[in-house]
């Protein structure tokens, strides 16, 4: 699945056919890895999403001005961080508003609207 936003960004999604999401030990892991091809990724990706998460949760959310907190923390180029960042923003799983990231739920409204859609197409084809 790949999804443009505003931005130039898309993003595709694996879908595989054994294992959910939400069973796996890690299920944020688990869905960085359908979006993310190298593991080091996969690996910053949910680490970053769970902090936005918990900010959100905390009203303390992650603001866009600490990136380089992150440039740090995983030795990486501004360019990996925005690589990222910019995917996790056109998958829409996060939204950037007012200097803060945020969790968006436009993720799951598509892959809901996509699958709704799907399956009436595979229904409608039994006749």
């Amino acid at each position: 699945m790949s999804r443009t936003s505003g931005s130039r960004t898309s993003t595709t999604l694996r879908v595989q056919r054994e294992g959910r999401v939400r069973d796996s030990r890690d299920p944020l892991l688990e869905l960085c890895k359908r979006v993310f091809r190298d593991p080091r990724t996969q690996d910053r990706a949910a680490e970053f999403l769970e902090d936005v998460l918990d900010g959100y949760r905390n009203d303390e959310p992650v603001r866009t001005e600490d990136w380089d907190t992150y440039l740090k923390r995983w030795n990486v180029g501004r360019s990996s961080f925005y690589s990222m960042r910019n995917q996790l923003v056109g998958g829409g799983l996060v939204t950037v508003r007012d200097g803060e990231y945020r969790p968006s739920s436009l993720f799951s409204r598509d892959l809901r609207d996509m699958a709704d859609w799907w399956e009436a197409q595979v229904d409608s084809s039994r006749g």
